[in-house]
């Protein structure tokens, strides 16, 4: 499991790791990776202080920014964003385009990414119980997991994809022109 977001508090990743501490007592092989900017501060030693109250050092793996997002990527399952606040996160495409399960937060515009249940789950914020229930769901259902990361996955490439946006913006240049 991964967590693309640089390490800042509206990205909640303690959030995050509690909801995984919850899930690691029922699903002892998981691991959960976070990768992104840290930014060695305060909040950083904060990730990294619970991770060790928790005792999953094991287990959660802080990385900071890295050449290989994709390397890794494609060795997860599922991808999970637990952020308190978001424009649209390019993180929910990367896990899309991997072709991972997404939960994300109901924040900012997630949803038109995760627009029903067949994409991901789409969780409230600040909840790590429901974040958990959401990652069990996903752990504990192959065939359903499977399922969402190909409908992600066809609905970033026929809504999100470069070439969508350059149809966009054809489109707007015609409109003007008309």
């Amino acid at each position: 499991m991964i967590c693309l977001a640089n390490l800042r508090p509206q990205k909640d990743h303690f959030n995050l790791i509690r909801a995984f501490k919850k899930v690691s007592v029922t699903h002892d092989l998981w691991t959960l990776h976070l990768v992104g900017k840290d930014f060695e501060d305060t909040y950083s030693d904060e990730i990294k202080s619970l991770i060790n109250e928790l005792k999953l050092e094991e287990k959660v793996y802080v990385y900071g920014s890295r050449p290989d997002v994709k390397n890794i990527l494609s060795q997860c399952k599922i991808g999970v964003l637990s952020s308190q606040s978001e424009g649209l996160p390019l993180a929910l495409l990367e896990y899309g385009l991997a072709n991972l399960a997404v939960i994300s937060t109901n924040v900012g515009d997630c949803k038109k990414v995760i627009s029903d249940d067949t994409l991901g789950l789409l969780i409230e914020p600040n909840n790590s119980d429901i974040l958990a229930q959401a990652i069990n769901k996903f752990i504990e259902d192959d065939s359903y997991r499977q399922v969402c990361a190909v409908q992600l996955n066809q609905h970033i490439l026929t809504n999100f994809s470069q070439q969508k946006y350059i149809e966009r913006v054809l489109d707007i240049y015609k409109e003007m022109m008309a």
